[in-house]
């Protein structure tokens, strides 16, 4: 396992591990000296996440008494399983922001006292001399209980504090240094960094319908010809890279009256997954956060979710005027992120049916997006970002 590898994925290449449900026991006995009760699967693009709930006995020196909620395990993918710089970067960053007030998963240590171990996994239960394997690095991480904003209806208050926690994190990361950053170029995340939004016609391939194509293609071009120019005049920091619905922990606020099937208003409890993080520019981040929420967005129009997230963003974080003016495009491209990949994704793996959970709403809001003009989608920004400030003077 090398300290730095520049890599990036490429077209035809499967990335995600391949697991046997029947290896987890073993391997969190193995390696952390726990004995599993139940294991679940969770979720995942390219890695392999398991909801694992133990007993409370441990010959772990590290963990002396497991918790009830249990763990979640982790198998990286099989191009970050290469570079152990990113993953000591990633844990670091974890510290940072547990340290600075945002709850976050915590890693566990192994009975070596190490926060991670690269594995041999087979890719078969019965293991013979010509099974085939590959090298994974393998963690724990606490289980943080709660729900995802997935599966919530959303209430534009909730937006509101997503857009909060986001700026306190980014406000967090101003304090924040790995070495990390300092050397790497490309790795397998960066195809989902803004910054490598030309590389997404690479992935076209998975895209069927013409139509789809050419508006993914117009996307990209006027990214590169709005965007990259005023590369210069934005933030750069180290950002989440994929402040979805699927990475946020929310839980309900107390007290609330509301109507039998309206929304209710969730706070934030957690972030998690940060297999994203990289160092990029900081509007990139928001706009990431604006795209996947206007996409899981069924109660009001989708494209006045950016916003409720804005107003909570600048109630702790500032924006200049060039991160602003270049929103609306950047939004557009990370909805393009989503769909090409995922279309991508599917059509070399079609057992991996997560990764089209952004399809169905999100074709047609790329191209409402799209056809929306820059004035009007920032006329409505605006008016939303105003009614909020009215309420925080009264």
């Amino acid at each position: 396992m090398t300290d730095q590898v520049d890599m990036i994925q490429v077209v035809g290449e499967k990335i995600k591990p391949f697991v046997p449900m029947k290896h987890i026991p073993h391997l969190i006995k193995s390696l952390y000296g726990l004995t599993v009760k139940s294991c679940k699967e969770l979720d995942s693009y390219i890695d392999k996440n398991y909801h694992v709930i133990v007993t409370g006995q441990s010959e772990n020196p590290y963990i002396k008494h497991p918790v009830e909620d249990g763990y979640v395990l982790k198998i990286l993918n099989k191009m970050q399983s290469k570079n152990l710089l990113f993953v000591e970067a990633q844990h670091a960053l974890i510290t940072h922001v547990a340290k600075n007030g945002i709850s976050v998963p915590y890693i566990v240590k192994n009975l070596k006292g190490e926060d991670m171990s690269l594995e041999k996994i087979y890719h078969s239960e019965n293991m013979t001399d010509s099974t085939p394997f590959d090298f994974y690095i393998v963690r724990l991480l606490t289980y943080i209980p709660g729900e995802t904003f997935l599966n919530k209806p959303v209430h534009p208050k909730s937006l509101y504090n997503i857009g909060k926690i986001l700026g306190k994190f980014h406000t967090v990361m101003e304090g924040f240094h790995h070495r990390f950053f300092d050397s790497h170029t490309f790795l397998w995340n960066r195809i989902w960094d803004l910054a490598e939004i030309e590389r997404l016609r690479e992935f076209l391939v998975g895209v069927q319908d013409e139509n789809k194509k050419a508006l993914m293609s117009k996307i990209i071009d006027a990214f590169n010809k709005e965007v990259v120019p005023k590369y210069q005049l934005l933030r750069k920091s180290i950002i989440h890279g994929d402040v979805s619905e699927s990475n946020i922990i929310v839980q309900d606020i107390p007290g609330q009256k509301v109507a039998s099937g309206e929304p209710r208003v969730c706070d934030v409890s957690a972030l998690i997954d940060f297999n994203n993080m990289v160092s990029s520019y900081t509007v990139f981040d928001v706009a990431i956060c604006i795209a996947y929420m206007s996409i899981q967005c069924k109660e009001f129009d989708q494209r006045d979710v950016g916003g409720h997230i804005l107003a909570g963003y600048l109630s702790v974080q500032s924006m200049n005027h060039t991160e602003r003016e270049v929103l609306k495009v950047c939004v557009c491209a990370r909805i393009a992120q989503s769909l090409v990949m995922g279309a991508y994704t599917y059509s070399i793996d079609p057992s991996n049916v997560y990764v089209l959970n952004t399809a169905a709403r999100g074709w047609p809001l790329a191209s409402l997006m799209w056809e929306t003009s820059q004035h009007e989608i920032e006329s409505r920004w605006n008016k939303i970002i105003e009614e909020y400030e009215h309420l925080s003077n009264e």
